[in-house]
């Protein structure tokens, strides 16, 4: 169990078989959002998905909304 934003992970990433994985990853990706594009039912159940899980919840941003401050101490 590496965690994904370690060294670890940052210096396979510079090697083939890190990269290996990143086109894999970039193509199961790709495939999955021609799937998406290309058959209507399957996008409408993937959306019925997420609004049924996810209830009610309402997400915040910790950061205030407007532009960041500029010049501020």
């Amino acid at each position: 169990g590496t965690p994904w934003h370690s060294w670890a992970v940052v210096a396979c990433g510079g090697m083939s078989i890190g990269h290996k994985g990143m086109v894999y990853a970039a193509k199961a990706l790709g495939m999955s959002m021609i799937d998406l594009f290309t058959d209507k039912q399957l996008l409408q159940d993937v959306k019925d998905e997420f609004k049924m899980r996810k209830g009610e919840y309402q997400y915040e941003a910790m950061l205030p909304s407007g532009p960041p401050p500029v010049g501020e101490e």
